[in-house]
């Protein structure tokens, strides 16, 4: 077999391989994205998927549900509300209020009891973010089960906690520049290899990636990645996984447009 042969079996093996993709607020469904719904995540199920990320908040009355943001849940949930109404938009429904609203009118929210649930029944890769809480997280996860959980954390003390915990803990870089990052992995990775460090698409910040990635053996997880170029060239080298919203595993196109760019 010739060297471009079997470079383009490998890129197309890559795009059917759900090692590599994470379908991402439970996946996209009918164009829509974030919607952490039953029906969404169902549907990744059914397309394949092997990790599913859920994201996660608290309601009024503390109760652990999936949301990704409550003005962005709001806006989902209650037809005609405006960015003006400043108190609706932003304000946070009791779990009892939680359930009686659908998404788009026909999806159903989930609350992290319900996830866990469907995870024993149809069991995947769970990646939560958003939420890094080790206590209330122990409430859902026995301890034996929790080395199969991915976390996303936001703090040094939120990662400490999550790992101690049995947890995988990965390292958000959400709003951190590259140095940044290299500070934070020097101060509290270096003593260990092969953590999880979740990165943003940027095409300026790879060769920087590659870096920190052949000096600390970090593995990489980034966001959001709907681009069949990029999981040719990047997939199993620079990145272990990427989320995305709305790639189709088994007819392998983008299911919101066909974009082959960067």
């Amino acid at each position: 077999i010739s060297v471009s042969a079997f470079l383009l079996n490998r890129s197309s093996d890559l795009l059917v391989d759900s090692s590599y993709f994470i379908a991402h607020g439970t996946g996209s469904l009918d164009g829509y994205t974030y919607l952490n719904s039953k029906e969404s995540l169902l549907n990744a199920l059914d397309n394949g998927y092997q990790y599913i990320e859920v994201d996660l908040g608290y309601t009024s009355d503390s109760a652990v549900v999936c949301v990704h943001e409550w003005k962005r849940f709001n806006k989902m949930t209650i037809e005609g509300i405006s960015e003006n109404d400043s108190d609706q938009y932003s304000r946070i429904p009791s779990l009892e209020e939680f359930k009686q609203r659908k998404i788009y009118g026909k999806y159903s929210p989930m609350t992290l009891d319900e996830v866990v649930q469907i995870w024993k029944e149809r069991p995947f890769k769970l990646v939560l973010d958003k939420f890094d809480i080790t206590e209330d997280l122990n409430k859902f996860f026995p301890k034996e089960k929790r080395g199969e959980i991915m976390v996303e954390a936001y703090t040094e003390e939120g990662f400490e906690e999550l790992k101690a915990a049995g947890y995988i803990p990965m390292v958000s870089t959400e709003g951190l520049n590259l140095m940044d990052c290299i500070s934070f992995i020097w101060s509290h990775l270096f003593s260990g290899r092969g953590y999880w460090v979740v990165v943003e698409q940027r095409e300026s910040s790879m060769r920087g990636l590659r870096l920190l990635k052949k000096l600390f053996g970090l593995k990489y997880a980034m966001y959001t990645v709907n681009s069949p170029w990029f999981y040719r060239e990047c997939l199993g080298s620079d990145v272990e996984l990427v989320y995305t919203d709305n790639w189709d595993l088994k007819r392998q196109i983008n299911t919101f447009q066909d974009n082959d760019t960067y």
